[in-house]
């Protein structure tokens, strides 16, 4: 008797929802139909804001067109984050985990002109978001994190108007292995 409950609930949600927009100017581009629903299902699910959970087990951020699979090469997904309030230029963030002392994250952000402690990273961001006959493809930066000593190895790509960061990190004094960031690569405008 729930799952009908259930049923109903939604699609009366959806009529009410789509009726409205039924009664818009014709001449404008019609909205689409699923949107409710898909916006509905995302509440129930428990889903960040923008974030769809397709039938393989992985996360679409819907604006960026930027996926994250359930599995890369060894690493499995741990979480999908939202925006949050401490940083909102940051649309998205999924975390990843591979068993071995690695994790890895695929970070998607609006860009911010000086965004972040480092200047030169912010330039980096600019060259890639304004393009041009020399602007490279995409961007690779080795890091070590002071918190932890961690090594990073992280490629950035800029993707229908958002800049994405693929990162591996790895509690070792070795240069982290370069299978996650290069994920970016797969990424094309």
């Amino acid at each position: 008797m729930r799952p009908v409950r259930f049923a109903c609930a939604v699609a009366s949600v959806l009529a009410f929802s789509v009726l409205p927009s039924l009664a818009q100017d014709s001449s404008q581009t019609p909205p689409n139909p699923l949107t409710p629903l898909s916006n509905v299902l995302s509440k129930i699910a428990n889903l960040p804001d923008g974030w769809t959970r397709n039938m393989d087990g992985s996360y679409k951020q819907a604006a960026s067109g930027v996926l994250c699979p359930e599995r890369f090469k060894t690493f499995g997904l741990d979480d999908v984050r939202g925006p949050s309030d401490k940083s909102p230029n940051i649309v998205g963030l999924c975390l990843y985990h591979d068993g071995n002392g690695r994790t890895g994250a695929i970070r998607i952000r609006k860009f911010v002109p000086d965004w972040g402690s480092d200047m030169s990273l912010a330039e980096n961001d600019k060259t890639l978001v304004n393009g041009g006959p020399d602007a490279p493809p995409m961007l690779m930066r080795a890091s070590v994190d002071r918190r932890t000593a961690a090594s990073r190895l992280t490629v950035t790509v800029y993707r229908n108007g958002f800049l994405v960061d693929c990162s591996v990190a790895q509690i070792e004094h070795s240069r982290p292995k370069g299978d996650f960031p290069l994920y970016c690569t797969t990424l094309t405008q």
